[in-house]
């Protein structure tokens, strides 16, 4: 038993005197809150590499040949997911460009295809944005996450380069504040006491799109507007 009084480990708990149950109560999901905040630093897969052997077909000792631990098997699944997402919204893009759509409505359809991906991939989705994702990559090499960022990014300055709008706090600014929002909304649509309909996520890509583009707009050089509105109003 450690005697060091500034450490938890292997030290008797004292019984709460009678009737301070509630007390007892707050220290135990204390104690769940300390735990949950480790545990978001470690970046393990919930599975075991065994078990995505099972689900393959290999013999577990196969996957060492590609991955020499689940650390690295989360890096890789989180790799992928920023890559086949990215993928679907440069699709969503290209049809939406063939379609004669203009540079805010290949914003809207990029917006929506990042959705699409979100609802079929929400595991994946978890691994990429639920964990501490800070470590992800090698030491030196880009984060994955930057692939998504500069997708976002050179959406919403295709809508200044090819329509004139201005966003009023900048377009980086305006692609973290859309991509929050669109990250943001998946999270309360995917919990248990949402409502899994698909069209909520597309009205609400309208709705955020929409709001963003009467700010540029507004502030667009020529403007008649321009002068009026200030940018805290016109905010999500």
């Amino acid at each position: 038993m450690n005697d060091d009084t500034g450490s938890a480990v292997g030290i008797a708990r004292r019984r709460n005197p009678r009737g301070q149950g509630e007390r007892l109560r707050a220290e135990i999901l204390a104690a769940v809150a300390r735990l949950l905040d480790q545990k978001l630093t470690d970046n393990a897969l919930p599975i075991s590499l065994r078990e995505v052997a099972r689900e393959v077909g290999i013999a577990a000792q196969s996957m060492y040949l590609h991955f020499a631990d689940k650390d690295q098997l989360a890096r890789a699944v989180a790799e992928d997911g920023y890559q086949r997402a990215v993928a679907a919204m440069r699709d969503a893009d290209a049809e939406a460009a063939a379609d004669g759509a203009d540079a805010p409505g290949r914003l809207r359809a990029q917006a929506n295809a990042f959705y699409g991906f979100a609802r079929a991939e929400r595991g994946v989705v978890r691994m990429m944005f639920g964990h501490n994702a800070s470590s992800f990559g090698e030491p030196g090499q880009a984060h994955p996450a930057r692939l998504m960022w500069e997708q976002w990014l050179d959406a919403v300055r295709a809508c200044e380069e090819e329509e004139g709008l201005r966003w009023p706090d900048g377009a980086e600014q305006t692609a973290m504040v859309l991509w929050s929002a669109l990250f943001g909304r998946f999270v309360l649509w995917s919990s248990t006491f949402e409502r899994h309909d698909a069209r909520e996520l597309t009205t609400f890509v309208d709705r955020v799109v929409g709001t963003l583009l009467r700010d540029a707009r507004r502030f667009a050089p020529g403007a008649s507007s321009a002068g009026s509105d200030s940018p805290a109003r016109n905010s999500l």
